[in-house]
């Protein structure tokens, strides 16, 4: 029987419809029933288990790997059932379906050039005796370590474009679920509702700000042009 949570673990009707409703785009999308487990509202990711975590924003649906539905408590009261559906479709296309091939690109792209740089270097001055001369060894692994991490953290950095544009085009194929009209419907409700970590995060990226997330305005554009 799957389980399902609210902040304070307790059942609820609502929460039992939504979890309902996830499980049956876990069909249409060739997902194990059984995949999602539990659905909890919560503002950030790790309040449940005392951490700081990530904050859910207003306008997404966070699908944790071990297969709980996270929705934003401060929208608990704010939304339709039935308009989570878009969100959560979204979700499951960008976590199931689309973030396990980014992941493979940067390994792919980022990490393993990183890695491979990172013991060409050090052979290298494994091979060079002044180095080790010059800079005694527990502070020379750790100048060996420091331009491969300014490297790799960097190229993760780089990466946040990829995530955002993952994001919209999991938008995209959702429409083929949800419809394109209903999407849009209860974008612009979440956006008429004046969120404050909505309207936070359109005025950073209209300043160039990067995030993985898109803008509600990035979204329903993105929507619009069904690109």
């Amino acid at each position: 029987m799957i389980g399902v949570g609210e902040t304070s673990i307790d059942l609820s009707q609502r929460a039992q419809k939504i979890l309902e409703m996830a499980v049956g785009l876990c069909l249409l999308l060739d997902l194990p029933v059984f995949y999602l487990k539990t659905l909890t509202w919560s503002d950030r990711t790790g309040s449940m288990r005392g951490g700081g975590g990530r904050i859910v924003p207003s306008d997404q649906c966070l699908v944790l790997p071990r297969g709980d539905i996270i929705l934003p408590k401060r929208m608990k009261e704010r939304l339709l059932v039935d308009e989570w559906k878009p969100l959560i479709a979204s979700s499951l296309i960008y976590e199931k379906k689309l973030l396990p091939k980014l992941r493979s690109k940067a390994v792919k792209l980022i990490i393993v050039p990183t890695a491979a740089l990172t013991a060409i270097v050090g052979v290298f001055l494994a091979l060079t005796r002044s180095f080790w001369v010059t800079i005694p060894f527990p502070v020379g692994l750790l100048v060996l370590a420091i331009p491969p991490s300014i490297v790799l953290f960097l190229g993760l950095d780089l990466f946040t474009p990829y995530e955002k544009n993952a994001r919209l085009q999991a938008d995209i194929e959702a429409t083929r679920l949800v419809g394109r009209s209903f999407f849009l419907e209860g974008l612009r409700k979440i956006d008429s509702l004046g969120m404050k970590d909505v309207e936070e995060r359109k005025t950073k990226m209209a300043e160039g700000s990067s995030s993985e997330f898109p803008s509600l305005t990035e979204r329903v554009q993105n929507l619009l042009a069904g690109t």
